[in-house]
């Protein structure tokens, strides 16, 4: 019977006996051949969708029954909450390893990342006031800024090391060595500054000066360096190579993105705490029944979401996993995120990161493109994504560039574009995913796919500020 450890419990018994004997159905008419035979299936399949949410409440009903300190769900649970699979019942592709998918791990990043089960969990210790568990496929937030940090420090050594094998082939007059020595001990005050990170806003006059002086010998000692290099690509004798000045400009670059990242990961340190503390103050009161419905209610109110990335796709908006489908893995997928948001760190810097903090990025049963839930400042990624894993996390973070979007940066040149002008604000919208996710996928890798006017104002939008 699938979820062993809960086959006394009538409740979920009924729900997964009701799916079995659907699904049995189902398979036994899709794969007639026959037209009238599939149609008969594809409304099966429509009552085998409801069954996700009446096995996943009976599920919670019980574990959360006695009011446990923790709510932690099993291999066969996990599976089914955030793939929407039950082996034996439903089917996945026949490459599928279990053991596999459910070791999972997403590297260190800026992103907090989570599986739909581990938002429940967290949910569930919000509401009880509990300590918030970390999630099984990520890091906790201190954990996070911990590898951001020793990643930064290696990436300082390879640049500094490169900068050294430069310097010695081209002699200066420069103290190479105190040049990277600033830059490695001022870069947190100079990405500060130019964040304009809390600690900068609301600082005494004198903590401001302090922060702008380290930010100024900062940029001197980069702009000496950088000159250094370019002055040995313009060596008559041995001009050093553009590739080795690409690869110096990347290294450097490469510095200020993790800097930017552990800033953003530290300032959200707080923000987790006060959205924690706002749900165990408006739950405290609650009798244990009541703290259960509430549970409830979270993810009554999370399920009209789920369902956009397979409305976006125009697909079926089903949380069962699609039949003989591969899912998602997790850590390559993370890697993408990693790989986007260093190619536009500007999209955190808008009044509702400064707000609510960096959107968490939730990994959802169903299938569709990534998006952004406003409501509770996460993307939303599909384990079935429509059309690629590029695709689904470009869209996700196109979703958030649009609707964070309060100072018009983005909107007011994307509607100036001709072809835009007489787009409704969904039209719009749309879009707007479907170009910068090109943007990202494509133009960004060097590929020029978008129209010339278009084009030209996305260089336009996403070109960052010169520094001051």
């Amino acid at each position: 019977m699938a979820f062993s450890k809960l086959k006394e419990i009538p409740e979920v018994n009924e729900a997964v006996g009701k799916l079995e004997d659907l699904s049995r159905k189902y398979f036994q008419l899709i794969s007639s051949g026959s037209n009238d035979d599939r149609a008969q299936a594809l409304k099966i399949w429509s009552n085998m969708s409801s069954s996700y949410w009446e096995i996943l409440f009976a599920i919670i009903e019980a574990k959360t029954k006695n009011n446990p300190s923790k709510l932690i769900f099993d291999d066969e649970e996990r599976l089914f909450i955030d793939l929407g699979y039950i082996q034996g019942v439903l089917t996945l592709g026949k490459d599928f390893d279990t053991k596999k998918f459910l070791a999972s791990k997403c590297k260190a990043d800026i992103l907090p990342v989570m599986t739909f089960s581990d938002y429940i969990s967290e949910c569930w210790a919000m509401i009880t006031g509990k300590e918030i568990p970390d999630p099984v496929i990520g890091m906790s937030l201190n954990e996070r800024i911990n590898n951001l940090n020793e990643m930064l420090v290696a990436a300082q050594d390879e640049r500094n090391n490169f900068f050294n094998e430069i310097s010695n082939a081209y002699p200066t007059n420069l103290n190479t060595r105190q040049l990277v020595q600033v830059m490695n001990e001022f870069l947190i005050s100079a990405m500060k500054v130019n964040m304009r990170v809390p600690e900068y806003r609301e600082g005494d006059e004198a903590s401001r000066q302090k922060l702008a002086q380290q930010r100024k010998a900062y940029l001197d000692a980069e702009k000496a360096a950088m000159l250094l290099v370019s002055s040995a690509q313009k060596n008559e004798n041995n001009p050093l190579p553009l590739q080795k000045v690409e690869k110096f400009t990347a290294l450097n670059e490469k510095t200020k993105i993790l800097a930017k990242k552990i800033l953003y990961s530290q300032i959200d340190i707080t923000k987790i705490s006060r959205r924690a503390k706002k749900i165990t103050d408006n739950c405290s009161a609650m009798s244990d029944t009541m703290k259960r419905s509430e549970l409830k209610n979270m993810l009554v109110k999370k399920r009209e979401y789920l369902t956009v990335p397979a409305k976006n796709a125009r697909c079926d908006t089903s949380l069962l996993c699609q039949p003989d489908s591969m899912p998602l893995d997790y850590a390559k997928d993370y890697e993408i995120f990693r790989e986007f948001t260093a190619m536009d760190m500007d999209m955190f810097n808008v009044p509702r990161v400064r707000m609510y903090g960096i959107p968490r990025a939730i990994f959802v049963p169903g299938q569709g493109l990534g998006t952004y839930d406003w409501s509770d400042n996460s993307f939303l990624i599909p384990a079935f994504p429509i059309g690629g894993n590029d695709k689904s996390v470009s869209y996700a973070l196109a979703a958030f560039r649009w609707d964070s979007d309060e100072d018009r940066r983005l909107k007011t040149p994307y509607e100036g574009i001709k072809e835009n002008k007489k787009k409704s604000l969904l039209a719009m919208a749309a879009s707007f995913y479907k170009d910068y996710s090109v943007w990202l996928t494509k133009e960004k890798r060097g590929y020029r796919l978008l129209p010339g006017e278009t084009h030209k104002a996305f260089v336009k939008m996403f070109t960052t500020k010169p520094e001051e």
